[in-house]
C-alpha cells in the first residue's frame, strides 16, 4: 500500500524536524522517538536492538533464524566544538559542501533535563583555503558550549514534487524502511526479516563509516541470506530525482560493498519486469554510490543490494529529492525482498 505524495511529504517533514545527533539518536527528544511513533501508527513494533544504539522492527515468524537484514541510518552530519573562544568546529562526518565559502543556518544541540534539545541557533560557515576547511558557528539565539553537537538547519520546502531541505540523508531511507516494513508485515509470509535503523553512520572522514551498524554483529546472528542497505544515493549525470528509485551494486567506487554477480543479474531481470508493469519504478545505478553502513556490515554478511533514491546537494541545506521516488523505492524494495525470500510478488 503506497501513500499519496502529501502523506509521504508530511512524514518526511516529521522526521526532518527531529534532531539526529551522531550516536545519540535514541535519546529522548531525538529522531529515534519519531521513528518509533511513526512505526506505531503503521501498526509496527519498533524497539531498541540490545545495547547497540539502534532500533529494529522484526517482520515475519518469531523464533526462526534471521533470513534478511535491511538497514537505514538515523543520524545526520554534525560537528563538535574545536575552540569555543573562536567558535570553530570539527566534523564528525565527511563533508561535501559546495564552493570555498558556504554558509547556512545551523543549530547547537545539547542534552539537558533528560532530553536532546536546541540550545542555540545561528549561522554555520565553511571556508576552504589551501586545502584546509575552517568551520565556524555564530550563535544568534542562545549560546554555544563545549560538548554541543552542531547541525545544519532548514525548513523543508515542497516545489513541483521535489522536497528541498537538510537531513534528507537519511530521513529518506528511514521512511522507505518504515513503509516497506509495514507492507511486509501485512503480507504475513514465512521467514524473518529485521529492519534496523542505525546510528553513527555519519562517521569521521577517515572512512570508518557504519560504526553503529557494525555493533549489530554483537546482537544479531548473521542473516541466512545477507543484507540490503537503504540510503540516499548521490545523483549524477542522468541519474536525477524524479525518475524512480535507485538500485546499485557497488558502493564507493569499489571502496565499499560489492553485490554478488548472481544478485546483480536477478535485480536486472526484476527491474525490467517491474518497470514494464509500473514505468519509472527503478533505475539501475552503475555509477558512484557513497559507501555507508554497508562497509562494515559486508565484513559480517553479504550485501545483496543498495537501494535508495537520488539526492542532489548532499550534506547541505539544499538537499533535493523527489517525493515520488520514495513511493517508487517502497514498491521496488518490496519486489526485491520478495525475490530474495522467494515469495510471490
Amino acid at each position: 500500500m503506497i501513500m499519496n505524495l502529501d502523506s509521504l511529504h508530511n512524514l518526511l517533514v516529521r522526521l526532518l524536524a527531529a534532531p539526529a545527533p551522531n550516536n545519540s539518536c535514541l535519546l529522548p527528544g531525538a529522531v529515534g522517538g519519531v521513528i518509533q511513533e511513526i512505526a506505531a501508527e503503521l501498526g509496527l513494533d519498533c524497539a531498541p536492538i540490545g545495547s547497540t544504539g539502534n532500533l529494529g522492527i522484526a517482520v515475519g515468524e518469531a523464533g526462526v533464524p534471521l533470513d534478511l537484514l535491511i538497514t537505514a541510518h538515523m543520524d545526520r552530519p554534525c560537528f563538535r566544538v574545536r575552540n569555543l573562544a573562536e567558535a570553530t568546529l570539527y566534523p564528525l562526518c565527511a563533508i561535501r559542501v559546495p564552493g570555498d565559502d558556504y554558509q547556512c543556518a545551523g543549530m547547537a544541540l545539547r542534552f539537558a533535563d533528560g532530553r536532546v534539545g536546541v540550545a542555540a541557533q545561528g549561522r554555520l560557515r565553511f571556508q576552504s583555503k589551501s586545502g584546509e576547511l575552517r568551520i565556524t558557528f555564530q550563535a544568534e539565539r542562545g549560546e554555544l558550549r563545549w560538548g554541543d553537537s552542531v547541525m545544519m538547519q532548514a525548513t523543508p520546502q515542497l516545489r513541483d514534487g521535489l522536497i528541498i531541505g537538510t537531513g534528507l540523508d537519511n530521513a529518506l531511507g528511514a521512511l522507505i524502511a518504515l513503509l516497506a516494513a509495514r507492507d511486509l508485515h501485512e503480507q504475513s509470509r514465512s521467514g524473518r526479516v529485521v529492519f534496523a535503523f542505525t546510528d553513527q553512520e555519519e562517521a569521521p572522514p577517515s572512512g570508518l563509516f557504519g560504526q553503529g551498524a557494525a555493533r549489530l554483529a554483537g546482537e544479531l546472528e548473521p542473516p541466512r541470506l545477507g543484507f540490503i542497505n537503504i540510503d540516499a544515493h548521490n545523483a549524477h549525470e542522468s541519474h536525477q530525482p524524479g525518475l524512480g528509485a535507485s538500485h546499485a551494486f557497488v558502493s564507493g567506487a569499489g571502496r565499499g560493498s560489492v553485490v554478488p554477480m548472481d544478485w546483480q543479474a536477478r535485480a536486472e531481470e526484476l527491474a525490467a519486469e517491474v518497470n514494464a508493469r509500473r514505468p519509472q519504478t527503478v533505475r539501475l545505478d552503475y555509477g558512484y554510490v557513497s559507501r555507508s553502513d554497508d562497509m562494515l556490515l559486508s565484513l559480517w554478511t553479504r550485501c545483496l543490494g543498495l537501494v535508495g533514491v537520488p539526492l542532489l546537494n548532499a550534506h547541505t541545506t539544499e538537499e533535493t529529492a523527489a517525493v515520488g521516488d520514495v513511493a517508487a523505492a517502497v514498491d521496488w524494495l518490496g519486489a526485491f525482498v520478495a525475490t530474495v525470500l522467494r515469495w510471490p510478488y
